[in-house]
């Protein structure tokens, strides 16, 4: 048997010489999971032993950490705006930057404390989960044209009992919606550039779907037009699209929201892009 203290030495170690930063960090994290505790658990009991069945868990989970697979799809875990979320292979890893979306909601739901929310391309639904959460008064439909990424949003929507107020639809972007039947859309399109796809770590280059993650190579700005001419038709007048993008496609993807007639929302965030739909074609 080993302690703690002595497996999570070993463990940075070997994450170390992978080229993982904060290796003793993510020791921490990964042992953490594997045995159930919080971290803070582990800090305090670095004496413990663990049994053999554990230490062997462990070692497969550190592996596959070692050959770079994110931490988020070893553990099934992962934190999005203070609310713990169930994530897997084929949907993207949700990340700080991503809550911007949520805020961006928020302050909408403030001034309209009921509505109908779309979350264009759901996938682990992090971002209707989010808002759902903070605004009680909402309904949401999650559309992805991922089975497996609408498995693992509905996990997480039952997880939180969510499921009389979010609906989840298999098909392409806003393709199902009805004509001015939504108050609010958010999006997170696929924007890393091909030429940029080498920059990226490993974790992200290799284990994330592509599919949700590089714009196509042809027309990279083909989801958000696509998205704003959906959105024109199934947006109710007033409603909002806002979008996550790239610093790269920032100016683009703002001067297509003004070309398809959206009042550009003031967002301070170069990589958030929203339009306000003032009328409808």
């Amino acid at each position: 048997m080993k302690s703690i203290g002595e497996t999570l030495q070993q463990a940075a170690q070997q994450l170390r010489m992978a080229g993982i930063p904060e290796a003793r960090r993510e020791a921490e994290l990964l042992l953490a999971a594997c045995l159930k505790r919080e971290r803070a658990w582990l800090l305090a009991h670095p004496e413990w032993q663990l049994r053999a069945r554990e230490l062997r868990r462990f070692e497969r989970w550190l592996a596959r950490r070692a050959r770079r697979e994110p931490l988020a799809y070893i553990t099934h875990q992962r934190w999005f705006y203070g609310v713990q979320l169930y994530v897997g292979r084929g949907v993207l890893i949700p990340r700080p930057e991503t809550e911007q979306l949520v805020e961006l909601f928020l302050r909408y739901a403030r001034q309209n404390p009921t509505g109908i929310l779309v979350d264009a391309g759901t996938g682990s639904g992090c971002i209707a989960l989010a808002c759902l959460l903070n605004a009680p008064g909402w309904r949401a439909v999650g559309i992805d044209r991922s089975r497996r990424a609408l498995r693992i949003a509905a996990r997480n929507r039952d997880r939180y009992a969510l499921r009389h107020r979010w609906l989840l639809l298999h098909a392409d972007w806003l393709a199902p919606l009805r004509p001015a039947c939504v108050d609010v859309i958010l999006a997170n399109p696929p924007y890393v550039l091909p030429h940029e796809r080498d920059t990226l770590p490993p974790e992200i280059a290799r284990y994330e779907p592509k599919r949700a993650l590089l714009a196509p190579r042809a027309d990279p700005l083909r989801p958000y037009r696509q998205l704003m001419q959906q959105a024109a038709t199934v947006l109710k007048p007033g409603g909002w699209l806002a979008m996550e993008t790239s610093l790269t496609l920032a100016d683009s993807v703002r001067d297509l929201l003004a070309q398809c007639g959206y009042y550009l929302i003031e967002t301070g965030q170069p990589y958030i892009v929203g339009g306000e739909r003032l009328t409808h074609p």
